[in-house]
């Protein structure tokens, strides 16, 4: 058994969590089948999850978990106060079941403790790898190592990752100001999460604003793995073989779906258009290699806009979804700023469900006439303090 640390955005913990129990069962074993693991005792600490668990199951979470930034291996947690005992640690680790030179990228933090020279601590630590790789050829970058320092407890973990997950390996065009995807993941998951599967596949997803489509494409993406682009321990020597093979990805048995009846998208600027039909197209293209004779294309619009002028009507329940512009970017026409867009889009649009990002100052206080507030949640947005607020009708 092995120790992990499934790193998150503050605050998003809890919901990385549910996102791992209900992947969980359809995690492959050595065998290439579905696996009987049981589910892991986790610890739920600020910003991530800890647990223990077989190495070949915990790999795969990077797969599929999409509100997540990265899965790192615990190599080893121990007391350290001087550097040479510290480098003596770094040196016993069984580096060479992973990395295949001394060549890595480093992630050192140092706080609350007698070693608190980050620069000094790498130091020591490439002195270890150096010695411990003495006369190996050299290589390309083939891994990245973490060392972290706090009150003495020296953490040292190896990335299984690679680049953060919210880059998914399928956006290929970016708008002005595009949401990540890991916030657009959790939004949306917080947004439907008292539905049960048969409830949302009634549900058209209307986004007014898309943009480059972040948020839609992410509502498409959310039932399948991500196959395509490259993660950090497909590099590791100790590397599972299966993982190795363009096919494996085939042994999944994961359920057909794409969860919402219809995606639905307008934009005001023409040139989000194709940008946005593209990233969906990319999403359903990764997702039909894998799931072959049982994929089925998700019924899409997207159309050239204004979002206040326009409507939608649609069978069974409609729900909005929207990044909107902020500040100078908000379109002139709204009065009352994003509190009067809210207004707007219930009025015109009469959604049965309301998700909307915008900066907390613009608090909506009081919700238009037949709504409520369903949740209201402080999302960090590169940087800037935000609410997502879900209104549901009354």
């Amino acid at each position: 058994m092995n120790r992990f640390f499934v790193s998150t955005p503050l605050d998003y913990e809890e919901r990385t969590l549910a996102e791992m129990k209900e992947v969980w069962p359809y995690l492959l074993g050595k065998d290439s089948k579905t696996h009987t693991l049981p589910f892991p005792e986790v610890e739920v600490v600020q910003g991530g999850l800890e647990f223990e668990t077989d190495l070949f199951a915990a790999l795969q979470l990077n797969f599929f978990l999409k509100t997540a930034n990265r899965v790192l291996l615990r190599m080893a947690s121990f007391k350290a106060r001087d550097l040479p005992k510290f480098y003596q640690k770094m040196k016993s680790l069984p580096w060479r079941e992973y990395l295949t030179s001394a060549n890595v990228e480093w992630e050192v933090a140092a706080q609350k403790s007698r070693l608190n020279n980050e620069k000094r601590l790498q130091d020591s630590a490439e002195s270890a790898l150096n010695e411990i790789f003495k006369g190996a050829a050299a290589t390309d970058i083939c891994g990245s190592i973490y060392i972290r320092m706090d009150d003495d407890l020296c953490t040292i973990s190896l990335d299984s990752t690679g680049e953060h997950l919210h880059k998914r390996g399928w956006s290929v065009l970016k708008g002005e100001a595009p949401l990540r995807e890991t916030i657009a993941a959790f939004l949306l998951k917080e947004m439907m999460e008292d539905l049960t599967p048969a409830e949302l596949s009634q549900v058209t997803l209307l986004d007014p604003m898309m943009g480059s489509g972040t948020l839609l494409s992410e509502a498409r993406a959310l039932w399948s793995g991500q196959f395509a682009r490259p993660f950090a321990f497909q590099k590791w020597k100790k590397v599972p073989k299966l993982f190795l093979s363009p096919s494996f990805a085939f042994n999944y048995e994961l359920p057909a779906t794409y969860g919402f009846k219809k995606f639905v998208g307008f934009d005001l600027n023409e040139d989000m258009i194709p940008a946005a039909e593209k990233n969906f197209a990319e999403v359903e293209r990764q997702i039909q290699d894998v799931q072959k004779s049982l994929f089925a294309p998700a019924p899409r619009e997207f159309e050239a806009q204004d979002a206040l002028d326009g409507t939608y009507k649609s069978e069974g329940p409609l729900w909005l979804i929207s990044n909107p512009p902020y500040g100078e970017r908000l379109p002139t026409a709204i009065k009352g700023g994003l509190k009067g867009l809210v207004e707007v889009l219930c009025d015109q649009y009469s959604p049965d469900r309301l998700g909307i990002l915008y900066p907390d100052k613009e608090r909506v206080q009081n919700p238009p006439g037949g709504y409520k507030v369903l949740k209201e949640l402080k999302i960090n947005n590169g940087g800037l303090r935000c609410l997502f607020t879900v209104l549901t009708r009354l």
